[in-house]
């Protein structure tokens, strides 16, 4: 009789960093279904989700057991539970993802040389599809800039329009796009922000803040057939009446092909830069209607700048002042949990900074950079002692390993394909593992996307424990994930022959068991009742196959009475126990 341990208990880290905990055969497409909103209610708002701790060897009894003792655990005591699980290789990566943010962040580098002087970066046309090698006549939207005493206040009377081919070196056009007299009148005194999108039909429409000849504060909306010549639409897209700012807005198109807009409101009804933070609203016809807007990030924002992932999250970027300062100094980022884009985790560390002394920072505008895995970050910056501020740039630089699925490689199986998540991974990238002086070379790597690649990783007879990984662009520039791979072994296996046992006519049950690493190995045998009877084997065993026999005898040699029996046997992720039936 064979007696297969097939379920493992998982824990895996949610979006909010809580801990969820269940039971699976097949953990890896039980993570991937939490992922897909299939799995438990709890995780299906918590995405994505992480696995970040397993134990397997286990029938679904005691995993079920198992499963409610850490379930019942307040977080202290699981942080505890995970501590003095900490010798296996699972919860020491567990300890680390717990220390660890839930992700990565790219980091942005600050391109030499100013975009466009005495500007503010507002909205784009012809950013880069996916696989072009180059800008399809990129058009920036900006807005004269103001002075650097108010670098965040009214932005002017027009929307102004510059091209570029490489997003370095603009030109700026003649003409204004959209002004203070444009028809039908929305009699505003002052632009604030804009954003727009292509839509399907052809053409454009633009949303653009403003404040009124009243003093109001609203959103209005615009369209055009090139790009080049707007007329407003009737009504406000957004209506902050007489005392409430709302301004800046942004515009990102989900992957369900709604809108959605995302902007700075004061939250308590006046016009307190402290108190700015980011709403958003959706829009199921381009733009036409908007529905209830909600707030989507409850921390300071005086500006906000939006972009979606390829696998459809929104990554939102926004200025905060810091250290005392009044104006803003840091641009910082937030991380949407599904493609809905209206729940958000803010991301460690900052994109971009400036010293207060130096300056401040204003209006963040992610695009994609010509090389299509990239990201370019247009900003606003205000010398401390100039009159009006510059737009400069940043660009992603080193790639951006996040995770891998599995997480987890059993050394003793084949080499499995590792499909590793993350972002700025070019095309030509390699990736790699390494544990103290040993580094596994992936082979068969495949780059999805820029988002996505796969590589294979001979691991068979590695030493367990985390590995760290390690991502390589083609331009030779590496980034790496510690503790991002976990080297496992599997649970062992025990089976028994002949355990209808006659002792008198020489018979004896045969154990046979297989170990996946060294380690101490007992056999024990046990009356129903729970005596013990004999000990078999009690020591340090190799990893491989070996077995041990039970003739029906007691530890004194005496043939034990007829009865149901077990035998207890433990080692390296072995807890089975098989029935023996002694007939005399």
């Amino acid at each position: 009789m064979r007696i297969a341990k097939d379920w493992s208990v998982y824990l895996v880290r949610c979006a909010d960093k809580s801990l969820y905990t269940g039971i699976a055969k097949d953990v890896e497409a039980r993570v991937n279904a939490h992922n897909q909103g299939k799995g438990a209610a709890y995780t299906r708002s918590r995405k994505p989700v992480r696995l970040v701790y397993r134990r397997n060897g286990m029938s679904r009894s005691a995993a079920l057991v198992e499963e409610a003792r850490i379930k019942s655990l307040e977080r202290s005591e699981k942080l505890a539970f995970l501590k003095k699980a900490g010798r296996a290789a699972a919860s020491l990566a567990l300890l680390w993802a717990l220390a660890s943010p839930a992700s990565a962040v790219p980091v942005f580098n600050k391109e030499n040389g100013i975009s466009l002087s005495s500007a503010t970066p507002q909205a784009f046309t012809g950013e880069n599809d996916l696989g072009v090698g180059v800008y399809n006549n990129l058009r920036m939207y900006y807005l004269p800039a103001v002075s650097s005493a108010a670098p965040h206040a009214s932005s002017g009377t027009a929307i102004l329009s510059a091209t570029s081919v490489d997003g370095v070196t603009w030109v700026k056009e003649a003409g204004v796009r959209v002004d203070t007299n444009t028809v039908p009148s929305v009699s505003a005194s002052s632009i604030t922000g804009a954003a727009l999108q292509p839509l399907t039909g052809g053409g454009f429409r633009m949303l653009y803040s403003i404040v009124s000849t009243t003093g109001a504060f609203r959103i209005h909306s615009a369209t055009s057939a090139d790009g080049l010549a707007w007329a407003n639409e009737a009504g406000a897209a957004v209506d902050g009446a007489s005392t409430t700012y709302v301004g800046v807005p942004r515009l990102v198109v989900l992957n369900s092909g709604d809108w959605r807009m995302y902007y700075t409101r004061d939250f308590d009804g006046g016009d307190d830069l402290s108190h700015r933070r980011i709403f958003t609203a959706l829009s199921s016809d381009q733009g036409a209607t908007w529905g209830p807007s909600s707030v989507v990030l409850s921390t300071t924002a005086y500006e906000s700048g939006a972009a979606k992932l390829t696998d459809g999250r929104i990554r939102l970027f926004y200025t905060q002042p810091q250290g005392g300062a009044s104006s803003a100094t840091v641009i910082l980022s937030a991380l949407s949990s599904d493609a809905l884009g209206t729940s958000f985790t803010a991301e460690d560390g900052m994109r971009i900074s400036t010293p207060a002394a130096t300056g401040a920072l204003a209006f963040p505008v992610p695009i994609r950079s010509t090389d299509s895995f990239r990201w370019r970050l247009y900003y606003s910056f205000y010398e401390a002692f100039n009159s009006t501020g510059d737009i400069r740039s940043a660009l992603t630089g080193a790639p951006d390993p996040v995770s891998s699925n599995p997480s987890t490689i059993l050394r003793s199986a084949g080499p499995p394909s590792v499909v590793l998540s993350g972002e700025i991974f070019s095309p030509g990238a390699t990736a790699s593992i390494s544990k103290g002086g040993v580094t596994i070379l992936g082979t068969g790597v495949t780059r999805t996307d820029d988002q996505t690649m796969s590589a294979t990783f001979a691991t068979l007879g590695q030493e367990l424990g985390p590995w760290d990984l390690t991502v390589t662009n083609a331009d030779g520039v590496p980034a790496v994930k510690a503790n991002a791979i976990v080297i496992d072994f599997a649970p062992g296996t025990v089976t028994l022959t002949d355990n209808l046992l006659r002792p008198r006519n020489g018979g004896a049950t045969v154990i046979d068991v297989e170990t996946f690493d060294s380690g101490r190995v007992s056999a024990r045998v046990y009356a129903a009742d729970g005596r013990p009877i004999r000990t078999l084997f009690d020591g340090e065993q190799a990893e491989g196959s070996f077995g041990f026999t039970w003739d029906g005898k007691d530890a004194s040699g005496a043939v034990v009475p007829s009865g149901l029996y077990f035998v207890a046997v433990n080692g390296p992720k072995i807890a089975i126990k098989g029935k023996i039936v002694v007939i005399r």
